[in-house]
């Protein structure tokens, strides 16, 4: 059985916010979003000279989000359009709080989804977050937001849970972007940045927690796949980091659960870009 591929890293220059902002503007207004809800809101602060003036914290957010949605846009927009809307009109723009955000986790979950179908697979949505088959096996993926470090562990806990409930291969999918990048080291070396990444979700958490997450797990998850993204400078643009890591569960591995291919193809998806 190979091993599960531990870490890759999309490195994306934003070179054309313009064109970025216009696919997601063109949406909106297609679909008749109300300018006080929170995507207009996170717009207008990306579009204010750059963020010029905002501490790296809650410009990194700032960034994500636009990020995040133009790809849930430019993959999701003609297939799910209302749950789209749904989830980008909810929350307020500030998520520094620490609270759980509906609005938000269930856009992780189509950015989870827009991943899956890129890479070929036919996502459903339903219990426990998403769901689809692939030669004959289900693959269940439990998606969550944790908005604080010691909401972790937890955070896996409850997702398998989740996915106890349903027959076939569980994937945890989490998002330590509101966590992992008050931690982070700044700094606009982009192989430092690589370095900090790998530091923040492989090393300090998934690695340092192996046996905790494999207690937490059960006999339910083959694999917790984590997310993170920064922002940062190289030269005079700004470019957007997503860090991608994926920890087997050894003892629910099996010899035909296909994880090692599935997870491949996902790590391998290249962000949208827009032209």
């Amino acid at each position: 059985m190979t091993t599960l591929k531990r870490n890759f890293s999309h490195l994306g220059a934003i070179t054309n916010a313009e064109g970025l902002l216009n696919t997601i503007k063109s949406f909106l207004e297609a679909n008749d979003v109300e300018r006080s809800t929170r995507i207009w809101g996170i717009i207008s602060l990306f579009e204010e000279k750059q963020l010029e003036g905002w501490s790296d914290l809650p410009k990194t957010l700032i960034y994500h989000e636009v990020f995040e949605v133009f790809e849930i846009i430019s993959i999701l927009g003609h297939i799910c359009p209302k749950m789209i809307v749904e989830a980008i009109s909810k929350d307020h723009v500030n998520e520094l709080s620490g609270k759980n955000q509906k609005g938000r986790n269930t856009q992780f979950e189509l950015f989870i989804a827009s991943k899956y179908i890129q890479a070929g697979y036919n996502v459903q949505f339903g219990e426990p977050d998403l769901f689809f088959y692939h030669l004959g096996n289900r693959y269940n993926i439990a998606c969550k937001r944790p908005q604080s470090k010691n909401k972790v562990l937890n955070n896996i806990r409850k997702a398998s849970k989740q996915i106890s409930l349903h027959d076939g291969f569980g994937i945890v999918a989490l998002d330590l972007t509101p966590t992992s990048i008050r931690n982070f080291d700044w700094n606009s070396d982009s192989n430092n940045v690589f370095e900090s990444g790998q530091d923040l979700i492989w090393n300090n958490f998934l690695n340092s927690n192996r046996r905790k997450i494999n207690e937490l797990v059960g006999k339910y998850v083959s694999v917790v796949h984590v997310y993170g993204g920064l922002n940062h400078k190289v030269k005079n643009n700004y470019a957007y980091s997503l860090f991608d890591y994926a920890l087997e569960i050894k003892s629910n591995r099996t010899e035909n659960d296909y994880l090692h291919e599935i997870i491949n193809k996902v790590q391998s998806v290249h962000p949208c870009r827009t032209n």
